[in-house]
């Protein structure tokens, strides 16, 4: 049995509870859930070869090379040049830093090209021309954290009336972790925030002005989460913090039948919510 496998009871539970934790955040770097178990178990027992790593954690073998062969690709992983190939990682800090500088790069790549973009853009001269087009309602899918959040902050920046919150304690939490409850509520919108389903108002809300929350008591579930811009556009997460950062999922749109139903519960559950006092 591996560490990965260990019972609760077990002298190795707690250590697998660490280790999940670790496989967690590694997610967040961009790694997949067994790219992040074959990363962790090489760290820590060292230098293997594949078939070691293949029957060490159940993978199927033609996967196992897979993602030895993409942590290569992203330089954490090396093998040697003998045969069989012996696998190593780099340790976990140096991981980390290669992984936060790669992230950069890609950054500062984006950053030259949008001001490419944009100078090219300059150059073309804005028609002139009417045209009798029709506005269509827009819905868009976004998969993943940092896509949604980047969304979500589109949303809060172009705000002109009010932004409204539901969501569980856990998608509050995030929200607060990423700067977005502080930058609602203090600013100069109408802002209403329900967190549901809860009793208990949560630590990290304490700060917050109270006449801008309600608590849900009564939701069976906790995976209800949507913001609502100005009565005009909705973010609605399909898969929200129930599930790994990477597999998050929501839809934007600005079409007025969907917001004006999600607007619709909103004020329904508003309306039922527990009055902080």
């Amino acid at each position: 049995m591996t560490i990965f496998e260990s019972e609760p009871g077990s002298h190795l539970y707690q250590q697998r509870v660490c280790l999940e934790k670790i496989q967690n955040m590694l997610l967040k770097f961009g790694l997949s859930p067994n790219q992040a178990k074959v990363y962790i178990y090489l760290a820590k027992v060292g230098p293997r070869p594949a078939s070691e790593i293949v029957k060490a954690l159940q993978l199927p073998r033609t996967e196992a090379y897979f993602i030895l062969s993409t942590l290569q690709s992203r330089g954490i992983v090396n093998g040697t040049l003998s045969s069989p190939t012996i696998y190593a990682t780099l340790s976990l800090e140096q991981t980390i830093l290669s992984m936060i500088n790669a992230e950069k790069e890609k950054i500062n790549m984006l950053s030259k090209h949008a001001e490419e973009i944009l100078d090219l853009w300059k150059q073309i001269p804005t028609s002139a021309l009417e045209t009798n087009e029709v506005v269509n309602e827009k819905m868009q899918t976004l998969q993943g954290q940092p896509q949604i959040f980047s969304k979500l902050w589109n949303m809060i920046n172009s705000a002109r009336e009010e932004i409204l919150v539901l969501g569980s304690v856990k998608d509050h939490s995030k929200f607060y972790h990423s700067d977005i409850l502080g930058t609602l509520t203090d600013s100069v919108l109408n802002v209403k925030i329900i967190i549901s389903p809860t009793k208990t108002m949560p630590s990290f809300a304490k700060t917050i002005d109270k006449k801008k929350i309600r608590l849900l008591q009564e939701s069976p579930k906790d995976n209800q989460c949507f913001v609502i811009k100005d009565h005009e556009e909705v973010l609605m997460f399909l898969r929200n913090t129930t599930y790994p950062s990477g597999d998050t999922f929501a839809i934007w749109s600005d079409s007025k039948a969907l917001v004006d139903s999600i607007h619709s519960l909103f004020d329904y559950s508003w309306h039922d919510g527990k009055v902080v006092s």
